[in-house]
């Protein structure tokens, strides 16, 4: 069976660096999830968390579409809580819309892999 990437997609930013850890906790164990039903996690969080300390002279809109490029090339988009909330995740949602991306509201409604293909 051939790997199949899922983008998943929700909150990053925060009010609080906490809370910016927080949604990547949150991204990461949507991820781990997926994984475990057979799927390749593809976390944007993890390829830029922290980038806005270490690097605050890359804007936004550089993350947003590296990001938006990656999704591009994922199977299908898995939503984290609280993506109702967030600007970047609604973006990613209309962008998987045109793409024709199946996209799930819940780690819950992503099926094992295999079942796609029995």
């Amino acid at each position: 069976m051939q790997t199949k990437l899922i983008y998943v997609a929700g909150p990053y930013r925060g009010v609080t660096q906490e809370a910016i850890k927080l949604n990547i906790a949150v991204a990461k164990q949507v991820g781990k999830l997926v994984a475990q039903k057979g799927w390749m996690p593809v976390i944007p969080h993890l390829n830029t968390c922290e980038f806005e300390l270490i690097a605050p002279e890359l804007k936004d809109e550089f993350w947003l579409e590296g990001t938006m490029e990656l999704m591009r090339r994922c199977w299908a988009v898995v939503l984290c809580p609280g993506w109702q909330n967030s600007s970047g995740t609604l973006a990613e949602i209309k962008e998987a819309k045109r793409l024709n991306l199946t996209v799930y509201e819940t780690e819950h409604h992503v099926p094992k892999l295999e079942a796609l293909w029995s």
